[in-house]
C-alpha cells in the first residue's frame, strides 16, 4: 500500500475517520495539490493509510512517486549468481539514500511535504520487525530518516508505545559527490558513505561534512537503549621482537575456493600477507611445530552464496555486490584496523599454534600455501564442497581436516592444538571449537550446541532464529565458530552414504551444520539402524526406506566408536560474517579488548583517534577521512574492495597451484 502526507500538521488527525475539505485545502501545498491533481478524497484516503485506518481506500499516485515508493519497498538484496543458477538467500534492505534524494528534489517543493512509508524489515513465523522512513526538505537540504522499531508480535497494532532501537538521518543535498545508504540487515542498520576509494560506516556515530564547499551532507545514527565503551586503549608498550629460525615443519593450508566467487581478491590478499612477513613488516613469534600438524591437512573456506555475505551488499560498484549479477567482493579481504583482513588473522593463530609456518622465508604460495578452484558450477554447499576437495587432493600422511572460515577474527591458538590433538586420538570424528557468545548474537545467526559428557555435543541447531530450551545459560549460548576437524573415517562415512542422497534442492544441500553433521551425530550416538535410516533421510530429504540398511551400518562401522566432540575456549573469536559483526569486532580492536601481536597493536594506535571515536584501516586512510570530514561517535572506515584482474588466477592454474575440478 503507498501512503502519503502532504502536510505536517495532518499527522495530528490520526484515526479520524472524516477531515472537512476545508482543513485539506487549508493544509495542502496548493503547488503539490494541482502538479497531482490530487483529490481531497485521495488526501484522506492516503492520511487513512499512513495511519492504518482500516476503512482507507489503496491510493496511487504520479509515476515517479510510485517508482520511488516501489523502490524503498523493493530494494531486497540477495547472494545470489542467476547465471549459475544459485538462488540464494534474502539478506535485507539497500537503500540507495542519494539516489532517492536526486528523485525527490522536484517532488518536495515546500518544507512541510514529507513523504513517508513502512518497511518491514525482518518477519518470523511470530514476530515483526518494522521501520518507518520519511523523505523531508529540511532548510540544509534533503532528509532521510529511517526509525526502527522493537520487533513486535504480529498480532500487536503498532503505536507510539513500541520503543524505537534504531534511527537514521542522512541531510543532503542533491548531487554531491558523495554516494550514501542505509543498509539493513535483518532489522539491524548501518549508515554507509562511499567517497571515492573509502567507505565510512556507522550506526552509533555522527558524520558531517567540513564546511568549505557547497555540497552539505550530514549524517546522524542513533542505537538506541545500548551502551557503548568509550575508546581508551590499554597503555601497553610494543616491543621489537627478535626474528628466530622456524622448529619443525607444521603442515599447509589449502585455501577452497569456488570459480568465479572472490578469487583474485582472496590470492591479492594472501600475496600482500606473504610479502608483509618476508619484508619484516609482519614479525612472529618463533614457530615450534605442533606433533599433530603432520598427521593434519588445514583448509580455509573462502567464498560462498549464503546470507552472512550480507556485509558485501553495500553499494553499486565495489563493496556490495547487486541483485542480479553476483558478489564482487568478500569478507575475507576487508581491513580491519589491524592493517589485516580476518582471513591473515586465522593464519597467525594457526602458526601460532604450531599449525602452519608463517615464518619470514617459510610461508610460500605454492609450498604451503595451496589453492583448491571449483569449476564445477555446482553448488553443493561448504559440506559437499569439502568432500569433494577431500577426495581430490594430495595429502601425504595427512588423513583428517580442519576447517576454517575466512570471515572470522580469533586468537584460538590453545583451541587450535587441542583440536588437533584431539582429532589425531582416534576417538573424535568431529572436533569443534566452541565459544560463548550472548544469546542474541547467535540467534539466527551462528550454530548453537548442547553439551553431554566429556563435551561431547549431543545437539545442534544451525542459526535458530527462536532458541530451542536447553541451549541457553545465562543469556549465553554456546556457538559453533566453524573450526573444526573432521576425521578419515567421518570423510568414509560420508562418501559411502553420498550416492543415495537425492540430487540437491535450494541453497545447500551439502551444508555441514544443516546436513553432515547431523547425520554423523546420529550415527555415532544411536545403536538402531532403522532409527539411524529414519534420520538420515529425514535430513536429506531422502524417500523412505530409500538408503539400504546394510549401507546405514557400514558407515556406523566405519566411525568405530568416535563421537562428535567441542572444544570450548575463552580465547578471543569474533564473528566478521556479517557488516554488524564486522563493525562491533573492529570497535572491540579498538578498544583494545581483543588480544594483538605487538605490530598490530601498534598499527591499531596509529589508525585510530581515540577523541573523535574514527577507527580507520590505516594511518593514511584515518588522515584522509579527517581533513574531509567531523567524526563524533563509532565511526568505521575501510577501503571500497575492487576487482583485481583476473590474470591472477590464470597465472595459478597456469603454474598448476590450483586444482579444478572439471
Amino acid at each position: 500500500m503507498i501512503q502519503k502526507i502532504s502536510a505536517v500538521n495532518m499527522a495530528q488527525n490520526k484515526g479520524l475517520n472524516i477531515v472537512q475539505n476545508k482543513q485539506l485545502n487549508e493544509t495542502t501545498n496548493p503547488i503539490q495539490k494541482e502538479k497531482y491533481n490530487y483529490s481531497n478524497e485521495q488526501l484522506v484516503s492516503a492520511l487513512k493509510a499512513f495511519h492504518g485506518v482500516n476503512t482507507a481506500k489503496t491510493v496511487t499516485f504520479g509515476r515517479s512517486l510510485n517508482s520511488a515508493l516501489d523502490n524503498l519497498r523493493s530494494s531486497m538484496v540477495t547472494c545470489r549468481d542467476l547465471s549459475k543458477g544459485m538462488k540464494g538467500e534474502p539478506v535485507g534492505y539497500h537503500i540507495p539514500v542519494s539516489e532517492l534524494v536526486d528523485e525527490y528534489n522536484d517532488e518536495l517543493p515546500q518544507e512541510c511535504d514529507a513523504i513517508k512509508t513502512n518497511i518491514t524489515l525482518n518477519e518470523t513465523d511470530d514476530k515483526i520487525t518494522q521501520a518507518r522512513t520519511q523523505i523531508k526538505k529540511m532548510p540544509d537540504g534533503i532528509l532521510y530518516e529511517m526509525a526502527v522499531r522493537q520487533p513486535r508480535n504480529k498480532d500487536e497494532r503498532v503505536d507510539k508505545s513500541i520503543p524505537l532501537s534504531q534511527k537514521i538521518k542522512i541531510t543532503q543535498d542533491p548531487f554531491i559527490e558523495e554516494k550514501t545508504y542505509v543498509l539493513d540487515t535483518k532489522g539491524k542498520l548501518m549508515a554507509v558513505i562511499e567517497d571515492g576509494r573509502n567507505v565510512i560506516l556507522t550506526n552509533a556515530g555522527d558524520v558531517t561534512k567540513i564546511t568549505g564547499s557547497n555540497d552539505r551532507l550530514k549524517v546522524n545514527t542513533e542505537q538506541l537503549n545500548n551502551s557503548f565503551k568509550p575508546f581508551i586503549p590499554k597503555a601497553q608498550k610494543v616491543e621489537d621482537k627478535e626474528i628466530k629460525p622456524s622448529i619443525g615443519e607444521g603442515t599447509e593450508i589449502v585455501i577452497g575456493m569456488e570459480d568465479g566467487r572472490f578469487v583474485p581478491e582472496i590470492i591479492d590478499s594472501i600475496e600482500s600477507f606473504e610479502r608483509k612477513v618476508n619484508n619484516g613488516e609482519i614479525v612472529l613469534n618463533q614457530f615450534v611445530a605442533n606433533p599433530d600438524a603432520k598427521n593434519i591437512q588445514l583448509v580455509m573456506l573462502a567464498g560462498g552464496f549464503g546470507s552472512r555475505a550480507e556485509y558485501t551488499n553495500a553499494s553499486s560498484d565495489g563493496i556490495f555486490h547487486n541483485k542480479k549479477d553476483g558478489a564482487q567482493s568478500t569478507k575475507g579481504v576487508f581491513r580491519t584496523a589491524t592493517g589485516l583482513t580476518p582471513m591473515e588473522t586465522t593464519f597467525i593463530s594457526l602458526h601460532n599454534a604450531g599449525l602452519l609456518d608463517c615464518s619470514k622465508g617459510k610461508l610460500k604460495i605454492g609450498d604451503n600455501i595451496k589453492f583448491y578452484l571449483n569449476a564445477s558450477g555446482i553448488n553443493k554447499g561448504n559440506g559437499g564442497f569439502t568432500v569433494d576437495l577431500y577426495n581430490k587432493m594430495d595429502r601425504p600422511g595427512r588423513k583428517s581436516i580442519a576447517l576454517f572460515p575466512n570471515d572470522s577474527m580469533s586468537r584460538l591458538t590453545n583451541a587450535s592444538a587441542n583440536m588437533a590433538k584431539l582429532i589425531n586420538s582416534g576417538n573424535a570424528a568431529i572436533a569443534m571449537i566452541a565459544k560463548e557468545v550472548k544469546t542474541e548474537d547467535a540467534r539466527g545467526n551462528l550454530g548453537i550446541m548442547k553439551l553431554g559428557k566429556d563435551n561431547e555435543i549431543i545437539e545442534f541447531a544451525e542459526k535458530p532464529k527462536v532458541i530451542p530450551d536447553g541451549y541457553e545459560k545465562d543469556g549465553k549460548c554456546l556457538t559453533n565458530t566453524f573450526q573444526f576437524a573432521v576425521s578419515q573415517e567421518a570423510f568414509d562415512a560420508l562418501s559411502n552414504l553420498e550416492p543415495f542422497f537425492p540430487a540437491g534442492k535450494g541453497k545447500e544441500p551439502r551444508d555441514w551444520s544443516k546436513t553432515f553433521m547431523p547425520i554423523i551425530m546420529t550415527l555415532t550416538q544411536k545403536d538402531d539402524i532403522n532409527e539411524i535410516r529414519n534420520d538420515i533421510e529425514k535430513v536429506v530429504g531422502a524417500e523412505k526406506n530409500s538408503i539400504p540398511l546394510n549401507v546405514i551400518e557400514y558407515s556406523k562401522g566405519l566411525l568405530d566408536g568416535q563421537k562428535v566432540y567441542a572444544v570450548p575456549t575463552d580465547e578471543p573469536w569474533a564473528d566478521c560474517g556479517t557488516l554488524n559483526a564486522l563493525y562491533h569486532t573492529t570497535m572491540q580492536i579498538a578498544s583494545n579488548d581483543f588480544e594483538l601481536e605487538d605490530f598490530e597493536r601498534k598499527h591499531v594506535l596509529d589508525s585510530i583517534n581515540t577523541q573523535t571515536g574514527l577507527v580507520a584501516s590505516t594511518p593514511e586512510q584515518k588522515n584522509a577521512i579527517e581533513s574531509k570530514y567531523d567524526i563524533n561517535g563509532q565511526v568505521m572506515v575501510v577501503p571500497k574492495a575492487v576487482k583485481v584482474n583476473p590474470e591472477i588466477v590464470d597465472k595459478y592454474i597456469k603454474d598448476k597451484l590450483i586444482t579444478i575440478n572439471e
